[in-house]
């Protein structure tokens, strides 16, 4: 065999090679895209009969419109009270002594599809006036943050300091399409609703097994307890083995039963567990499923 045709075959091996792997690409990539097409075209027939079921409204863009302030301003919220609107923003105010309303709030009345600036007789109370300027004079970083809307209020929140809670609000009554003033004292009715549907129940001494290994009753379902040095869940009220379904370690060995923080909610056949190992900054989050007896960390 000649040299030239030892040189020939590396060559002709890497380009079928090539072409193969060229090959299997097209390949999965037309398989991927007749998937999507099947895909999309069942989600269009599902749409389809779900819009025959229950009807549908379109939601589209009618038009834009755009609201002009005195100054260069950072917008933040807005909110309508009937076909009115408040909108809320943060100027820099520079050498300026005292922040007005006018520099904080704008009300513009929507009608013939246009906004139309008007005077702000909705939020003009002199109590309101008052306490709003207190907030900037006590204040220096106030600046405002939103408006939050619970049932039949409406708050006014105010960032006066550096963390989230640091908040000053004012509270108005809803009355259709009229705002009337009632206090600045209800910061901490400024809550978001609760994230899960159920309430979480704090163990107690009362629901301690104690033994040569000590847990925590969660009604008799399940079991849970952080001694030993590591976090443990247990579907057995056996207080003389230490080993249970789920276990993982904990940074400080040396705790007590008592020490541990430890939430638990029952969903049906679902045990969530909120376990705050002693000296730990983080709570950690574990599903039991009582039905398959299995147990899982979710944070």
């Amino acid at each position: 065999m000649s040299t030239a045709e030892l040189e020939t075959q590396p060559a002709e091996s890497q380009t079928g090679e090539t072409t193969l792997e060229s090959g299997t690409y097209e390949i999965i990539r037309n398989r991927l895209r007749q998937h999507g097409k099947e895909l999309r075209s069942r989600l269009e027939k599902l749409n389809a009969a779900r819009k025959d079921v229950f009807g549908t409204i379109e939601t589209k863009l009618l038009g834009t419109e755009r609201i002009t302030t005195e100054y260069n301003c950072v917008p933040r919220d807005m909110v309508s009270i009937g076909n009115r609107f408040i909108f809320g923003y943060n100027v820099h105010f520079g050498l300026k002594s005292e922040v007005d309303l006018a520099d904080v709030f704008a009300v513009y009345e929507f009608r013939d599809n246009a906004f139309h600036s008007q005077p702000l007789d909705l939020i003009a109370n002199d109590d309101f006036r008052k306490h709003f300027k207190d907030v900037y004079r006590y204040y220096k970083d106030a600046k405002f943050a939103k408006f939050f809307a619970n049932g039949a209020f409406l708050y006014m929140v105010f960032r006066v300091g550096k963390t989230a809670g640091d908040i000053k609000s004012f509270k108005w009554a809803l009355q259709g399409d009229q705002l009337t003033y009632l206090d600045n004292r209800s910061d901490h009715e400024v809550r978001f609703p609760p994230q899960h549907d159920f309430k979480w129940t704090r163990t107690t001494r009362d629901m301690h097994h104690f033994g040569k290994h000590p847990h925590i009753s969660i009604e008799d379902r399940v079991f849970v307890e952080t001694i030993g040095g590591d976090l443990t869940v247990k579907i057995e009220n056996n207080t003389d083995d230490g080993g249970g379904l789920y276990s993982e370690p904990v940074d400080n060995a040396d705790q007590t039963l008592d020490d541990a923080e430890i939430y638990y909610a029952i969903v049906g056949n679902i045990i969530v567990l909120k376990v705050r190992p002693y000296q730990e900054n983080e709570f950690r989050y574990i599903v039991y499923n009582e039905k398959i007896q299995q147990a899982k960390r979710i944070d």
